[in-house]
């Protein structure tokens, strides 16, 4: 192993290596000419020998290929220099002997490691750590060797003195103050992609100089800086990037180390798991505080508005009121103002769900009360394409995955299936039935969930007391619901309120909110007592409480019980389903409620935030939860609610810069994402087998099915970690 020289001194030991090996590059012509290895003149670095014949002897026919050293490891112990390492290719010949010849040489993961492709140079990229896969090709024949690059290595954020460093990385005493991470919590589960999470804790002092170290199988991070009360740090980005992709499918040991008055001490210790996930898409949410809709995408943190809703004084009549606003149907010409002001001048649009496809949304437009007709939202372009029939009373909506229908639950608790393209009321199986609440269709459009016998309460669709969870079967183009049968009774252990039922991507699960009232705050200073559960999508299926994501033994009392409104992400990814609620709980020291009587209680002390857990795809008999994580990019001030998570629009295979680049199949229209040689990108179908990720129709389509892989909801998915 060597680390990174300057240009002039490695041009010097390539030459010399030249030297030593006369066989770097193929030869042509007797040697008169060289080629690189992978070019025309030789597409595996064979030579003219390969009979065995070297320097005029012949030691036989090639008969196995090997790589030296083999199974090496590359340790980083500062960024700034990197390590290298020197690969060769052996050859062994009929007559036994073993020489080294000119190989071409790749790696399969360039995130790790790049190799020289004439030469079997391997350099460390400093950016993930983890193991790569070096194969070297000659005279028709291949070899491989893992390639283990690992890091101990520590980063200085802030210019802490070395004599403090010294002291912060020796220290394993007991702090006095400082016992424990308020957030992130011990257990929660990270996937890759996200923006770093803030560590919070509490009763350090000013001027106090800490070590934040992480451990997982091939990194050992310390990282150095300084927090004054309120005591706070977020990773940067580059560096917490670089800690979930060496870190990913593994657990993470979490140590914080603080140093105050001289003196040093192991403060506090947890352990996380980082998934070897990606979650791609997009969650939309009600913003109450500035009565919008607004989108957060978990990879960058950032949250932006959705649509503009228009003026609530806008009337249009009889008359068109131009592209992106349309006339509601049957609107003739209402008073003026005929919508609901969201307190900024604009209509209000707060209840709301997303075809899983990411190309519609479906939100009520409220004429007053909260109610009103049900409005689709194009969400490429952002326009509106169309509003129901103006004097509904739409509540809660449903939207099918392709966007194409929608149920609309109105405030006396009845549900009516609406086109997507007109806005229309459709006449069907659902009109009938009443005391209905909290519709939800599955992630492949086959089955329609749905909270009935919705009662007590004030007998409005938002509030009850008692409902069973149903679940029907539903074929989109018959429009038909059939086969209802109730999947939990209320009244058993979940409580007798069940409400927001959400299905798995593979319908196998139903992960819903049950407690003793449906809704978060009621009455005067009154709340649910909610918590979220899982009940196999069986009928009479037993629920099981998700503890973890309930926060039951990281939260304070005050906190507990209050988790509502869960929606399932459409893709399983890392062996989780992920899932997106509300929760007024305490989140860190950034929101801490006072723990006191009503007003001062967390239910209307704090603000609802949405909140991410990750639930064990192989669900038994126990909690199969993890502590939850904050959603990146919502304002911590606001209250944020009814997150419905979905992909986000699809890319185009082709447009004016050329393919779409992309991560995964299932962000391309096409459906594919395929690496043509300069990086992934949008592909059309490319033929064979599709990847995880990719579009599909049966199990049979995906590369490798089996038992924890087939194709779920149209896209192929793998639920083992």
């Amino acid at each position: 192993m060597r680390t990174r020289a300057p240009a002039s001194l490695v041009a010097l030991a390539l030459a010399a290596v030249v030297v030593l090996l006369p066989f770097a590059a193929c030869s042509k012509d007797e040697g008169s000419q060289f080629c690189a290895a992978g070019s025309a003149c030789d597409a595996d670095a064979s030579h003219p020998g390969d009979d065995g014949s070297l320097f005029g002897v012949d030691h036989g026919t090639p008969k196995g290929l090997a790589v030296e050293p083999s199974n090496p490891t590359l340790l980083v112990t500062d960024t700034t220099n990197l390590p290298s390492l020197q690969l060769t290719a052996q050859m062994t010949y009929g007559d036994g002997t073993t020489i080294g010849v000119p190989a071409s040489w790749t790696v399969d993961r360039i995130d790790i490691a790049s190799v020289g492709a004439g030469n079997g140079l391997v350099d460390a990229t400093g950016q993930v750590y983890g193991r790569a896969t070096v194969t070297a090709k000659a005279q028709g024949l291949a070899a491989s060797t893992t390639v283990t690059v690992t890091a101990k290595t520590t980063v200085n954020v802030d210019g802490i003195p070395a004599s403090s460093a010294s002291l912060l990385a020796g220290s394993s005493a007991p702090d006095p103050a400082v016992t424990a991470i308020g957030y992130p919590y011990d257990g929660t589960v990270f996937p890759r992609g996200l923006v770093a999470p803030e560590i919070m804790w509490d009763l350090g002092l000013a001027g106090d100089e800490y070590m934040l170290r992480l451990v997982a199988p091939y990194v050992d991070l310390s990282v150095l800086f300084t927090a004054d009360p309120p005591s706070r740090f977020t990773m940067p980005q580059a560096l917490w990037n670089t800690f979930v992709a060496s870190a990913a499918g593994s657990d993470a040991k979490v140590e914080l180390h603080r140093l105050t008055n001289g003196q040093a001490f192991l403060s506090a210790q947890e352990t996380w798991h980082v998934a070897d996930a990606n979650l791609r898409g997009l969650v939309y949410f009600w913003n109450v505080s500035q009565g919008q809709l607004l989108k957060a995408d978990l990879t960058i943190g950032q949250v932006s508005t959705v649509f503009s809703p228009g003026s609530y004084q806008g009337i249009c009549g009889s008359a068109p009121c131009g592209s992106g606003n349309p006339r509601a149907l049957n609107s003739g010409l209402p008073a003026s103002p005929p919508w609901e002001d969201n307190g900024v001048g604009n209509r209000c649009v707060a209840c709301h769900s997303v075809s899983k496809n990411g190309a519609k949304l479906a939100g009520v437009f409220s004429k007053g009360g909260s109610s009103g007709p049900l409005g689709f939202v194009d969400l490429q372009t952002t326009l509106i394409d169309s509003i129901g029939d103006y004097t509904a009373s739409g509540m809660l909506t449903a939207i099918t995955p392709d966007g194409a229908l929608a149920v609309m639950n109105t405030n006396d608790k009845k549900a009516h299936l609406v086109d997507a393209t007109s806005g229309a009321t459709i006449a069907g199986g659902l009109d009938a039935l009443t005391n209905v609440c909290d519709p939800m269709f599955s992630a492949d459009g086959k089955h329609f969930a749905i909270a009935a016998s919705c009662t007590g309460g004030t007998n409005f669709v938002l509030e009850f007391s008692h409902s069973d969870l149903v679940l029907y079967d539903f074929d989109q183009p018959s429009q038909a619901f059939s086969n209802a049968r109730t999947i939990v009774a209320g009244g058993g252990p979940a409580g007798a309120a069940l409400a927001f039922p959400s299905l798995t991507p593979d319908a196998k699960w139903l992960v819903f909110q049950g407690g003793d009232y449906s809704r978060a705050k009621y009455g005067t200073q009154q709340h649910g007592s909610d918590d979220l559960y899982v009940a196999a999508a069986q009928p009479g299926a037993s629920p099981i409480a998700l503890d973890g994501a309930n926060g039951k033994a990281v939260l304070p009392p005050d906190s507990l019980h209050l988790n509502y409104a869960p929606t399932v992400s459409p893709i399983v990814a890392g062996g989780y389903y992920w899932v997106v609620f509300t929760s007024p709980r305490d989140y860190g020291n950034r929101m801490v409620s006072p723990e006191q009587a009503p007003p001062n209680d967390a239910t209307y002390a704090n603000h609802k935030q949405l909140w991410v857990t990750a639930i064990d795809t192989a669900v038994g008999a126990t909690d199969p939860s993890h502590p939850a994580f904050w959603l990146p990019g919502q304002d911590a001030a606001a209250a944020n609610m009814f997150g419905y998570w979905t992909l986000a629009p699809c890319k185009d295979t082709t447009n004016d810069a050329g393919p779409s680049t992309c991560q995964s199949g299932f962000e391309c229209c096409s459906g594919f994402c395929r690496d043509t040689g300069t990086g992934f990108v949008c592909t059309n179908n490319p033929g064979g087998c599709s990847q995880v990720g990719e579009k599909c129709a049966s199990d049979a389509d995906c590369c490798g099915a089996g038992q924890s892989l087939g194709c779920i909801a149209g896209i192929c998915q793998s639920t083992a970690k």
